[in-house]
């Protein structure tokens, strides 16, 4: 896995719960799911982002169209652009799906602490 993709695993992850002063984990409250969404659109544009990539080497590369590292650059910034307005725009439903059970796991844990 890439770097990017693990740090956003680790991202997700966190957003689901936080550090109490006690050093554990306690789960965010459920009137913060604007930041858990946000999180998950940027997870899945990651994701995106990343096949992309490997889709483009599988693209042969011939002398005609080499414009170097400009070009490596554009294209890695074009495909991010597009990873992200891909995820903005409803993407592969992997935003949806991750939400789902990330919320779904923050209200259980927080249905199960006493009070």
């Amino acid at each position: 896995m890439s770097d990017d993709l693990m740090f956003a695993i680790g991202m997700a992850h966190s957003l689901k719960a936080r550090p109490t002063a006690a050093g554990r984990m306690a789960p965010l409250p459920p009137d913060d799911p604007d930041k858990l969404e946000a999180a998950c659109k940027d997870f899945e544009s990651l994701f995106i982002n990343q096949m992309m990539q490997q889709m483009r080497k599988t693209v042969p590369q011939d002398g005609l169209f080499n414009g170097g590292r400009a070009e490596k650059i554009y294209t890695e910034m074009l495909d991010s652009e597009m990873a992200q307005s891909i995820s903005n725009r409803g993407g592969m439903g992997l935003a949806a799906m991750l939400y789902r059970q990330l919320a779904a796991e923050a209200l259980d844990k927080i249905e199960e602490e006493p009070k």
